[in-house]
């Protein structure tokens, strides 16, 4: 059962990711046949899935300190693109905003 909740949350994530990709390079080009947000649902459920049917856990602190410098990148980029009405706190509010992630993952560790 674990084998195929991860194969199937695999899929699903790529697909999505794909997808996703191709509709942004031709808007329509996927949305007009179906949702993309579908293999996201997939990858959510089956990502449930195998987190509940996994056995053994391993720690990988260098992939989540990755995962939480992407996440810090793209919130203050988000932050800074859509702050534009802030004018002086943009800049403080991008900071803050990398800074969630850290703040996140140090809460979940302890």
């Amino acid at each position: 059962m674990e084998t195929i909740a991860k194969t199937g949350f695999l899929v699903s994530l790529i697909s999505y990711g794909a997808f996703w990709f191709l509709d942004i390079l031709r808007p329509g080009f996927v949305a007009r046949s179906f949702s993309v947000h579908l293999f996201l649902f997939g990858a959510i459920v089956f990502g449930i899935w195998w987190g509940m049917t996994m056995h053994e856990y391993a720690n990988r602190p260098w992939l989540q300190f990755v995962v939480v410098i992407i996440l810090g990148i793209a919130l203050a980029v988000l932050t800074w693109t859509f702050g534009e009405g802030l004018h002086a706190l943009r800049v403080l509010l991008a900071v803050l905003s990398a800074c969630v992630p850290f703040i996140v993952w140090n809460l979940l560790r302890s």
